[in-house]
């Protein structure tokens, strides 16, 4: 069991390496993205720098990429154990272990050691990721970040409203989930908000690094 949930962890983080921005950049215009504008491989690089068109597309492939993801492999570890396949499989489809997946999957796309720890922000990919765990906060998140960024060109502050804002209303949704039954919000518990915070601060840690990597520090 310790050794799928390795290679688990292990197949999670070499697909978060897998490049969206860069690979859009070759091949809708021949551009070196490490190249261009601030050198990130993301979408913010590819918005601001390339086409706005060319950055709405690789931030959606990014936030289904990792969403999609964690879904299917729920999915297949469900039908896996639901078929009795030795061993019991229910440690790797748990929540803790899907916090496990997706950071991994982050750590891969901003430090992705099949492109020399050259990666992006991976702010939409960290969106799939809490889209995935806890949809409603993340889906008013969104909301506002788009009215942010469309509404008032702030980008910069639009990224942190979507890193730090899904933490402050799941603890809202917490204390209101036995007032809202028919959202089933019954997994939001202070433990879940806790768990959602260190991804937060992980997402910060990873931004930083990436951020230091490339000069901005």
């Amino acid at each position: 069991m310790a050794l799928i949930a390795v290679l688990l962890v292990l197949l999670s983080y070499f697909y978060g390496c897998f490049s969206t921005a860069r690979i859009i950049a070759r091949s809708f215009r021949s551009l070196n993205i490490y190249k261009v504008g601030s050198g990130f491989a993301d979408t913010e690089n590819i918005y601001l720098n390339i086409s706005k068109p060319l950055g709405l597309l690789t931030g959606v492939l990014d936030l289904a990429k990792s969403y999609a993801y964690l879904f299917f492999l729920k999915r297949l570890l469900l039908f896996m154990d639901k078929m009795a396949l030795p061993p019991d499989l229910s440690l790797l489809y748990a929540d803790n272990m899907f916090f496990i997946y997706g950071v991994a999957m982050l750590i891969g796309h901003c430090l992705p050691l099949t492109n020399r720890l050259r990666g992006g922000r991976g702010i939409f990919t960290y969106i799939g990721f809490v889209l995935f765990l806890a949809p409603y906060p993340m889906l008013a998140t969104l909301a506002l970040a788009a009215v942010l960024v469309f509404g008032f060109g702030q980008i910069r502050f639009s990224q942190y409203t979507v890193v730090l804002l899904p933490v402050l209303l799941t603890v809202l949704l917490s204390a209101l989930h036995p007032y809202l039954p028919f959202l089933h919000l019954h997994y939001m518990t202070a433990a879940f908000s806790a768990k959602l915070l260190g991804l937060a601060v992980v997402m910060g840690l990873l931004n930083y690094l990436v951020s230091k990597k490339l000069g901005e520090f």
